[in-house]
């Protein structure tokens, strides 16, 4: 099965919630005694498999493309390092699912993109091009694209030819179509709500696409910035706090591709004064 067949059968949300429930042991094929489970705990079950679903659906897509830029790494006319001769293959190479740039840098940070060509600025100050020319992989760091000037998530891997750097392939991810794509596939309930948040408190994504790349923390509310707090602290648990007036119960975990902390919850019920 190929990674796109895979993953776009993702978009069901009852087979998601189901195949994590299965694999994560919460049920048996084994009859078990009889228990009520209350409302609530339910509850909690079905939005911590909502959470593994928002999660898994972001990571499909990312890996996707670091898949992809991979492959193309290991390519005769990528390792060339000469654009003329790569293009075309890039510019085929971009994935479908999700809108982004595919990118070519070169070792003095000169690069050309799928949609542009040579783009008149250099990547060298960017925070993650020392560490893409030391041969490392990128990964989630977030940016706002010189060539685009759209917000953007860079997923990115070394070319190398007779043992060296020679270059770098990556992709800029549109961070607003990824937020817009989760929600779309994944048909939640009212009143749901997800984000994720870099380790630095940046949000990556968020159901509502106007807070991407906002700091929560920034926002002046003590409840929202405290739940976040706790959120970085840890690497999965549950936060509540209040948010626009109303109270929000949060499930979280941390994604093993980027870092992040994703988050699924619920706004809840005001309580009755």
């Amino acid at each position: 099965m190929s990674p796109e067949t895979k993953w776009t059968s993702m978009k069901n949300i009852s087979l998601l919630v189901g195949l994590f429930i299965v694999t994560s042991g919460l049920v048996s094929s084994a009859p078990a005694p009889a228990k009520a489970e209350s409302p609530a705990s339910k509850e909690a079950a079905y939005d911590q498999a909502l959470l593994s679903a928002v999660g898994s659906l972001a990571d499909a897509h990312l890996s996707q493309t670091r898949h992809t830029l991979e492959i193309l790494a290991r390519t005769a006319e990528v390792q060339s390092g000469q654009w003329e001769r790569m293009e075309r293959l890039v510019s085929a190479s971009v994935p479908q699912a999700l809108p982004q740039v595919l990118w070519f840098v070169q070792l003095d940070g000169t690069y050309y993109t799928s949609a542009a060509g040579l783009v008149g600025q250099k990547l060298s100050d960017r925070a993650y091009f020392p560490k893409l020319m030391a041969g490392e992989v990128v990964c989630g760091d977030l940016v706002v694209s010189k060539s685009t000037a759209e917000k953007s998530v860079i997923i990115a891997v070394p070319v190398k030819k007779d043992g060296g750097v020679v270059g770098g392939i990556g992709a800029s991810i549109f961070v607003d179509d990824l937020s817009q794509l989760l929600n779309k596939r994944l048909k939640l309930p009212a009143g749901s709500l997800f984000y994720a948040l870099t380790a630095d408190g940046l949000t990556a994504f968020h159901i509502d696409p106007k807070l991407d790349f906002v700091d929560p923390r920034q926002l002046q509310n003590p409840s929202l910035s405290g739940a976040v707090g706790t959120i970085l602290s840890r690497t999965a648990g549950e936060v509540t706090y209040e948010f626009n007036g109303s109270p929000r119960r949060v499930y979280f975990n941390t994604s093993a591709l980027t870092g992040w902390r994703v988050a699924f919850g619920r706004v809840l019920p005001k309580a009755r004064e």
